[in-house]
């Protein structure tokens, strides 16, 4: 039995678009340039990374896919892993973000999750129930 609401993750998908569109369309240079509250990074940059989390997901899956392959004790082994790595990823992931703010005009931000989301809902379409169940540590 398929458990995986498919139509409510496709519809929290297109949320996802509306509602990043809208800050994107909604936001002045100015707004773009100010500080957050409560991070280091500009608007700008924080909306890069709310895009930078679903541009990670295409790498993931196949990540998850390869470790729904194998034996239990290596997907542990690498999960204990990137738990260890925590400090120098929060790294990365701040100056990457900061980065791609600096090449990613906001309206190609909004093209790229619009493209991204919707492929995802085409994948998750075309997933079995077992796929859909499968995964790692």
């Amino acid at each position: 039995m398929d458990t995986i609401d498919r139509g409510a993750i496709c519809e929290e998908l297109r949320r996802s678009r509306v509602t990043f569109r809208r800050l994107v369309e909604d936001a002045s240079r100015e707004d773009l340039a100010r500080r957050t509250e409560g991070t280091r990074w500009t608007n700008r940059q924080l909306l890069f990374h709310m895009l930078l989390g679903y541009l990670i997901m295409p790498p993931l899956f196949v990540l998850a896919r390869a470790f729904a392959r194998l034996p239990a004790r290596p997907s542990r082994v690498f999960a204990r892993l990137l738990n260890a790595t925590t400090g120098p990823f929060n790294w990365i992931n701040y100056l990457g973000s900061c980065a791609g703010a600096a090449i990613f005009p906001p309206r190609r931000m909004t093209a790229k999750l619009d493209r991204l989301t919707l492929a995802m809902e085409r994948r998750l379409r075309a997933q079995t129930a077992v796929q859909l169940r499968s995964g790692m540590h």
